[in-house]
């Protein structure tokens, strides 16, 4: 894996960030495994975390339905609110945009949470996997990005084609998708959306046209968080981003759209989570080592495997 910046030379210390309350609190697991693929061996979570508290931008790059990979996201945005203090920033996938104005009035205190279920669409599996870290930021007050393109707008690329549905928004929907989007033909990210997506799901097939019609949808989610997370950086915020593992494994998508706006000014780490039927001390994960800078090995607690199709277009 190509380096990108990654881990800045110099000191830093790690601070375990200690919660009161009980419902909040996660701790790294035993059974959970840390490798640090540059060299291909196991560490310790301390050890990744010293790592990680040098740079300013962590991924934390996931398969959207495995219980145990968000019991280790709780664990690593307590580790970064240590490290990080009040720098840090939480950005979400499962959030859109026009979210923000209803989850900040949330995170604040100003509304209950009645009314940002009533007002902001959660994902299906919101209370069980990605509640704990939104209730965690509310309690510690750290910002919450909610970076995703509204799921309407992105539908509709993914139907009619990026351009025309560029040219047909209005002034407050171009404001909720990214400035700029990028699609670029024939680069690697696009060949590794479409060996994903060309199958189809089940009998259904698609066509090259319909192909790249997706990969512009999946393009203007990309850019949309990327522009989500750069602008938070530019203004001195360091950032733990959730996302489906796509979307920055082995630094593209999301993560290569950071680096394209601020090339020079961003220390980028990407953890993904690797969940494994096997015994998690014994699995073979070297597959995997291009794809991040860590890899955490969990037990795979799902009932059936996720589809790697159906976590692209999310």
């Amino acid at each position: 894996m190509t380096r990108r910046n990654l881990l800045a030379t110099g000191a830093a210390g790690f601070l375990t960030n200690a919660m009161a309350t009980e419902t909040l609190a996660a701790a790294p697991d035993a059974r959970w495994r840390v490798m640090e693929t540059s060299e291909g061996r196991d560490i310790t979570w301390r050890g990744m975390a010293d790592r990680l508290a040098r740079a300013n931008l962590v991924f934390a790059g996931e398969f959207h339905d495995d219980p145990q990979t968000h019991r280790a996201e709780l664990a690593l945005l307590e580790t970064l609110s240590g490290a990080w203090k009040q720098s840090l920033s939480l950005g979400m996938e499962m959030l859109e945009r026009d979210a923000q104005p209803a989850l900040d009035a949330y995170l604040a205190g100003k509304t209950d949470e009645a009314a940002l279920k009533k007002t902001v669409k959660l994902w299906p599996n919101y209370a069980t996997d990605y509640r704990p870290l939104v209730e965690y930021a509310r309690a510690e007050k750290i910002p919450v990005l909610a970076s995703n393109a509204p799921g309407p707008l992105v539908k509709r690329v993914g139907k009619e084609g990026l351009a025309p549905v560029l040219e047909s928004l209005t002034e407050a929907e171009r404001s909720l998708i990214a400035a700029t989007v990028n699609a670029p033909s024939g680069d690697v990210y696009e060949k590794r959306f479409g060996s994903v997506m060309g199958a189809g799901h089940g009998d259904r097939r698609m066509d090259a046209a319909m192909v790249r019609r997706f990969y512009e949808a999946q393009c203007v989610r990309d850019d949309t968080m990327a522009e989500t997370v750069s602008r938070a950086l530019d203004a001195g915020r360091k950032v733990l981003h959730v996302n489906g593992a796509f979307h920055s494994d082995a630094g593209l998508g999301t993560a290569q759209r950071v680096l394209w706006r601020r090339p020079l000014r961003t220390s980028m780490v990407i953890v993904k989570f690797v969940p494994v039927r096997e015994e998690v001390a014994k699995a073979i994960v070297s597959q995997y080592h291009k794809e991040a800078d860590f890899l955490i090995v969990v037990p795979d607690e799902r009932p059936i495997q996720s589809n790697d199709a159906d976590d692209v277009r999310k």
